[in-house]
């Protein structure tokens, strides 16, 4: 984490939202509770698939019902901890802390979260067999979205080719109401009762253009056979598109970074904590996340344009004259880097197992042109980090000035 050490003003309540919401990046116990909190979840499924095992239940239905009660406790104090807290999201103008409450409540993750607990009360309040509402509590399965960033990114990755899955939705649908409309004209009569009408027969287009073919409706004619198997090939060939879509959408995600870097992370940044919510939310946009292994060289003092890498965990050194000089949580390297000299860039190692945030060189000057508030932030950030490594007497002040006069290139 970039420090372990809360500031005195920070309220209980904001630490309780950076402990819920910030998950691994808000240390050691809240990535330890994530998964705990995993853990309890498929606990659960696996427990609701055991008790439908008659032998199992009669054997074992009290400590089943006692794990519900238990786990329900959990799930509950997570919820009504995550509602209180909401109240330090981001302001949206003129909003209180009851309307951020409230905007949060009926967010889908926090709708996820109440039906996770929701079966539980509704059983105990009209006296419902417990058992009758297994299937309502696998639902508890959805909660991993929260915890999982590749469920996240396909999330987003979804979303984002909406219009495109649109598209291709109605291409299929298309597809399927022609091929049960050829095969109604000409297997009605030979048929009747499979293909006495289109509605009849849409069941055999989906079996066969979905390639599942149960075949408990075929064609018995020789143009039925012939058409039956020109959708079957049209199947394959149309219904591989929406998996294309997002396998291809979820590749570039993946790709562009590997963990999601929330909003809230970013306001706690010491360059970035001045900055409103709006410029934040554009950074977490463009910014791609990394994690580096032990012995990864970032840097090399002949990079030009590799854009800025913002330091969320873990241990750099960069090398000035030779000698290594630590970087930490909190700072920033790169061709806007704080040990920087002119256009030179000090070669940089990995200690640790580190995250960074990655902004390339044109997201980088997009950002600084668009919000040159940024650039002060940078500038009064670098200084501090400079004046801290003369004190400790590993630059000298000529070193430190010289490091400083490349600030001013953005300005």
């Amino acid at each position: 984490m970039m420090n372990n050490k809360l500031p005195v003003q920070i309220s209980f309540r904001r630490r309780t939202y950076d402990f819920l919401e910030l998950g691994g990046f808000g240390g050691r116990a809240a990535a330890s509770f994530e998964i705990v909190m995993v853990v309890m979840i498929m606990a659960n499924v696996i427990a609701v698939a055991l008790e439908t095992v008659p032998s199992l239940w009669r054997r074992y239905e009290y400590w089943f019902e006692l794990f519900d009660v238990f786990s329900v406790s959990i799930f509950s104090i997570e919820y009504c901890a995550r509602v209180w807290a909401s109240a330090e999201r981001e302001i949206e103008p003129g909003e209180g802390s009851f309307r951020r409450r409230l905007r949060y409540i009926f967010s889908p993750l926090a709708l996820i979260d109440l039906i996770a607990i929701l079966p539980f009360y509704l059983a105990a309040l009209f006296s419902v067999d417990l058992r009758a509402l297994r299937i309502f509590r696998l639902l508890r399965l959805l909660k991993l979205v929260r915890y999982s960033p590749a469920l996240s990114s396909l999330g987003h990755v979804i979303y984002a080719e909406r219009r495109a899955l649109f598209a291709a939705f109605i291409v299929m649908l298309g597809l399927e109401i022609s091929a049960a409309t050829v095969m109604y004209m000409v297997e009605r009569t030979a048929q009747p009762d499979a293909f006495g009408s289109i509605p009849d027969a849409l069941w055999w287009a989906l079996a066969t253009l979905t390639t599942v073919g149960y075949g408990d409706v075929v064609p018995v004619t020789g143009a039925g056979k012939f058409v039956a198997g020109i959708v079957m090939v049209m199947g394959l060939a149309f219904y591989a598109i929406p998996i294309g879509i997002v396998a291809s959408g979820f590749t570039d995600e993946v790709h562009r970074r590997e963990f999601a870097v929330p909003v809230g992370l970013l306001s706690g940044f010491p360059v970035f904590s001045n900055l409103p919510q709006e410029t934040l939310r554009e950074i977490a946009n463009r910014v791609r996340s990394l994690s580096l292994l032990p012995g990864t060289v970032l840097s090399h003092p002949r990079d030009r344009d590799n854009g800025v890498y913002f330091i969320l965990s873990g241990e750099i050194s960069g090398f000035h004259q030779h000698r290594p000089l630590p970087l930490r949580a909190g700072d920033f390297l790169g061709e806007f880097g704080i040990l920087n000299e002119g256009d030179k860039q000090p070669a940089t190692v990995v200690h640790s197992r580190t995250k960074v945030m990655w902004l390339e060189s044109a997201d980088l000057h997009t950002i600084l042109m668009m919000h040159p508030e940024l650039i002060d932030s940078l500038n009064g950030y670098t200084q501090l980090r400079l004046n801290d490594f003369v004190q400790e007497g590993r630059v000298t002040d000529e070193d430190s000035r010289k490091m400083s006069d490349p600030i001013n290139v953005y300005s």
